[in-house]
């Protein structure tokens, strides 16, 4: 069994490798991903203690560096691989090469290590290619929210006027009032930025005081990966509103 990683290539059946995979899972529920983890434990040889030397510090140069491939061959034949660009965030080496093993003859001819390597992974389909045009209503979403808050009955309208002596003075301004609506919410895009929903009754809104929020991207290993945005639309009318139907 072969094993490399970027430009170093450890020795034939030189490295143990147990790979084991957990579901990405967005703040909604929706598992659209797994996280790859390669543990990788060996024993390195150097028949002088200068090469032994040698031999770690360049095991710990190689693995210092991130985003690099990561192969494991049969004979030849790739029986697994760890693609840097095919990840959501590149690879990380979460466990820098460790030497914690001692006795049993470690650090004569022979010195035993352990390293960790990850990766975040979404599923087929549902990280948006970047070099396409992107449609914004077929993104996957990590998170969704969305509140319809209501304020006023369209009932009587009163207020108190002070008065010279004793206590403020109830009166009845108008028999009815207006009611109001906000309608607010955010959404966040994987790989992409979604679209505002549309204002529920437009006819209503007060256009001036819309907002449409578009927060910096969210990063995973330095890499653009969650895109939020967030929408607000303000709405009056003389009747009630309906009560939403979801």
């Amino acid at each position: 069994m072969q094993h490399s990683y970027g430009n170093y290539n450890h020795a034939e059946n030189e490295a143990e490798i147990s790979i084991t995979r957990s579901g990405l899972v967005a703040d909604n529920g929706f598992v659209y991903g797994y996280t790859e983890t390669w543990a990788i434990k060996g024993i390195l040889h150097g028949d002088t203690d200068a090469l032994l030397v040698t031999a770690m510090a360049e095991l710990h140069a190689a693995y210092s560096i991130q985003n690099q491939d990561m192969v494991w061959k049969k004979n030849g034949t790739t029986m697994h691989e760890l693609i840097s660009t095919n990840t959501l965030s590149g690879t990380r080496v979460t466990t820098l090469p460790q030497f914690s093993k001692v006795g049993q003859g470690e650090l004569t001819t022979f010195r035993s290590y352990n390293i960790v390597v990850s990766a975040d992974i979404a599923f087929a389909g549902l990280y948006p290619d970047q070099t396409q045009t992107i449609d914004p209503t077929k993104l996957t979403l990590l998170k969704y929210e969305e509140s319809i808050d209501y304020t006023g009955t369209g009932g009587r309208r009163f207020g108190f006027l002070p008065i010279l002596e004793g206590k403020y003075q109830k009166q009845q301004f108008t028999e009815k009032s207006l009611v109001g609506v906000t309608q607010s919410g955010l959404s966040v895009g994987l790989g992409a930025r979604p679209l505002p929903n549309d204002p529920l009754w437009p006819d209503d809104e007060h256009l001036e005081k819309r907002q449409i929020r578009y927060p910096p991207a969210r990063k995973r290993g330095g890499f653009e990966i969650e895109y939020p945005i967030h929408w607000s639309y303000t709405f009056e009318r003389n009747d009630q509103f309906p009560a939403p139907t979801t």
